[in-house]
């Protein structure tokens, strides 16, 4: 009896101005240990020495090639992959990141296989020069659990691992069954992708192994100033509730809205505490600004009701968004502003970062 061949892996990896990253992201990807892998390197219109180091990969491996293309950003970048990949599972990785050791892909793989999944999801590290930190745990695990709140509330929110396209092992025929394409966002674009996965039922399956690492790279559009914060953070919203609609997809997925608007006004509010002189008059503003959105009112009006939220098992939080939304629902804006920033003074939210991310022991 012929051994059967081993499924195909199209690792796809957007390209844009990582000179000084892409030799370690390539490095990992390379040095994996699994045989069946197809790279496909998309320059994004790379300004830098970028597009000619992909070339050399392509010239110097048969299982490598490399698209040229105009800037058009990381979601439509991962879309120009997914179209040209011929492997049964995709894999995306970020050209400033890295792999997690030789095994990940395989890992990831006879998971997949094992449990016929249609997404499987492992853990990662963040790092950065000084070192790596501990695993980031995603907390999960399959079954009819997949079903509910508290699913989407840990994976999407609380710990964050299926809102990234990077770390996950997606099965090409689930994305092409659906027309499932990444979202052309110039941030959160991942999870946009992903709660639209979500939506159509995939079986998931978990593997507590860290297989990716996440570079700190604060030179990357995570840490910058975000002008259009806002207007993008409510579009990614309406346009899911109306992907529904266009879709025909029933069940309530509220709580995915709801929530992401919620944690909306947090991240709009540090973001003017960090980088702005005036900070919490900044902060007051704008979210006064985001509270006369009527999307933005009618989901922190369902948090304030407690809407969703007993199905959340962490009683922390069910009381935390509550108290917020409430304040956030009686218009109670500086009181709202001025809560974060104590929170942000006392450390709170870097310990909540800290206990996820904690540091490797030396």
């Amino acid at each position: 009896m012929a051994e059967e061949k081993e499924a195909l892996v199209s690792i796809i990896v957007p390209v844009y101005k990582t000179e000084k990253y892409l030799e370690d992201c390539m490095r990992s990807i390379l040095l994996q240990d699994y045989p069946a892998l197809e790279i496909l390197l998309i320059d994004d219109g790379s300004p830098d020495g970028c597009p000619a180091l992909c070339d050399n990969y392509a010239a110097a491996y048969d299982n490598v090639s490399t698209i040229h293309q105009k800037n058009m950003g990381l979601g439509l970048s991962r879309n120009t992959g997914m179209s040209a990949a011929h492997g049964k599972y995709l894999f995306f990785v970020d050209s400033d990141d890295c792999l997690d050791g030789a095994g990940a892909i395989r890992r990831l793989v006879e998971k997949a296989e094992d449990e016929q999944a249609d997404i499987t999801v492992g853990c990662y590290r963040r790092f950065n020069d000084a070192g790596c930190c501990q695993v980031n745990s995603h907390h999960l695990h399959g079954g009819e659990y997949t079903e509910t709140v508290d699913f989407r509330f840990k994976g999407f929110y609380m710990y964050g691992h299926l809102a990234h396209n990077w770390g996950q092992l997606y099965k090409k025929a689930f994305l092409d069954a659906h027309d499932l394409k990444c979202c052309a966002y110039p941030f959160t674009q991942d999870k946009a992708h992903n709660i639209e996965c979500y939506v159509y039922h995939p079986r998931y399956a978990f593997i507590e192994d860290s297989i990716y690492l996440y570079r700190v790279n604060e030179e990357s559009v995570t840490f910058r100033y975000k002008e259009n914060l806002m207007p993008v953070w409510i579009a990614i919203a309406a346009d899911f509730k109306e992907f529904l609609r266009q879709r025909n997809i029933a069940g309530d997925y509220g709580d995915l809205t709801a929530l992401h608007i919620f944690f909306g006004s947090f991240f709009l509010v540090k973001q003017e505490l960090q980088f702005r002189e005036h900070g919490i008059r900044e902060g007051i503003r704008t979210i006064r600004k985001y509270g006369k959105e009527p999307l933005v009112r009618e989901a922190m009006a369902s948090l304030a009701g407690g809407k969703y939220l007993k199905e959340i098992s962490v009683f922390s939080w069910r009381v935390v968004i509550r108290a917020a939304a409430m304040i956030f629902h009686v218009r109670g804006y500086g009181l709202f502003v001025t809560g974060i920033a104590l929170l942000r003074k006392l450390g709170v939210d870097g310990s909540i970062t800290e206990s996820r991310n904690k540091k490797e022991k030396q």
